[in-house]
């Protein structure tokens, strides 16, 4: 059983066209499924519904029409202990590295807020004295951001001091934090310059392999998307257009849409294969 499966879902919002109240389609009639342990890369331009079915993946929005499964079960119909189960396995990286961030709240805050909230399924119970509370938090923290390739000292240092890449990066170690199943990515180095940007998303390979991660990848940019991708999904205005095999779909594209975000979008650097 694939770890998400998305059944001719829909979304639509109400939007005023003069007198009237109109559907506007955001998201067509899209099914897909992603295996656990694969990058699933869906890429499309901006307005083509990307991050609305990501945000239905998530839970965060619920479908106008049809299902999406997450382990198998039924996102919009999940109980409250389905649903808290559910989120500790899904966590999303988003496009801008510093709105993510909250600037009140320090780097050991920032990625240690999901083990306080999750502390039960975290192991660092309520009732566990504050002063072993405090270490075992601090411990993760130090441990997490290891993961990401920064170090101790960042701990007590807020957002505004960090470069995107290094955001980018807490951000990650935020969304580690609760071992998650599955990471949402959406356009997670679209705001990095193109060489920090390869370092982010070589990152994201090597965590996917040591901790047998899946990730849905969004992007507007094919040649990352192949880069990264077990399988690319291509989506235009809200529709699903094409599916398949990330190097055959890229050296063989069935649709024109398609092939023009091949030709629209430049090769990675070298450094970054």
């Amino acid at each position: 059983m694939p770890l998400v499966e998305v059944n001719s879902v829909w979304k639509t919002y109400p939007c005023r066209a003069g007198l009237r109240t109109e559907q506007q389609t955001v998201v067509e009639d899209v099914s897909l499924f992603i295996e656990a342990g694969e990058t699933l890369g869906l890429v499309g331009e901006s307005g083509s519904g990307k991050t609305t079915l990501a945000r239905m993946i998530l839970g965060l929005v619920k479908p106008s029409r049809g299902t999406v499964l997450v382990d198998g079960i039924d996102i919009a119909r999940a109980s409250a202990a389905e649903l808290h189960r559910i989120r500790r396995q899904m966590q999303p990286v988003f496009q801008d590295p510093y709105a993510a961030l909250n600037p009140r709240m320090n780097v050991l805050e920032i990625v240690t807020e999901p083990l306080i909230i999750h502390s039960r399924d975290a192991g660092l119970a309520i009732g566990t004295g504050f002063r072993h509370r405090r270490a075992a938090l601090r411990s993760k923290a130090v441990e997490l951001l290891a993961e990401v390739g920064m170090d101790e000292s960042a701990l007590a240092r807020h957002p505004h001091e960090f470069s995107g890449g290094q955001r980018q990066r807490i951000n990650i170690a935020r969304a580690l934090a609760l071992r998650p199943r599955l990471l949402i990515l959406d356009e997670p180095v679209s705001a990095l310059d193109v060489s920090v940007g390869a370092q982010i998303v070589n990152l994201l390979r090597g965590l996917q392999r040591e901790y047998a991660l899946t990730y849905l990848f969004i992007s507007h940019s094919m040649p990352l998307v192949r880069y990264l991708s077990t399988r690319i999904a291509v989506m235009e205005r809200g529709r699903l257009v094409e599916t398949g095999e990330a190097v055959a779909l890229c050296a063989s594209p069935q649709e024109g849409y398609t092939r023009q975000l091949i030709a629209a979008t430049p090769e990675l650097p070298a450094g970054a294969a």
